[in-house]
């Protein structure tokens, strides 16, 4: 059976997080490290770690990953509260850059 690389990365947890992705889906996968490691030293990424599948199963292995993470296009935008130290308390949506002259 011939095995196809469906996706590398130089992260060793991205790595194992993908393969178990894969695998909770009924995809059979393998890790194959090329990564250069020297203990107690690591320089870097020198290499790669590449995840395995079976050939037949490369599409659908492929986009599951693409779509395992939303684009930034949908991701919901982070929403921006103003607050009055002064004051200790939230300014109103309506009121952003109004300034009192309380104290």
């Amino acid at each position: 059976m011939p095995w196809r690389v469906c996706h590398a990365t130089a992260f060793e947890p991205e790595a194992h997080l993908v393969k178990g992705f894969l695998e909770h889906r009924g995809i059979p996968c393998l890790l194959e490290n090329q990564r250069f490691d020297m203990d107690p030293v690591r320089t870097g990424s020198l290499g790669t770690i590449r995840i395995l599948v079976p050939e037949e199963w490369a599409p659908v292995a492929v986009k599951l990953i693409s779509h395992r993470t939303p684009p930034r296009s949908r991701l919901p935008r982070p929403r921006v509260i103003d607050v009055d130290f002064r004051r200790r308390r939230r300014v109103e949506p309506g009121a952003r850059g109004a300034r009192t002259s309380e104290p």
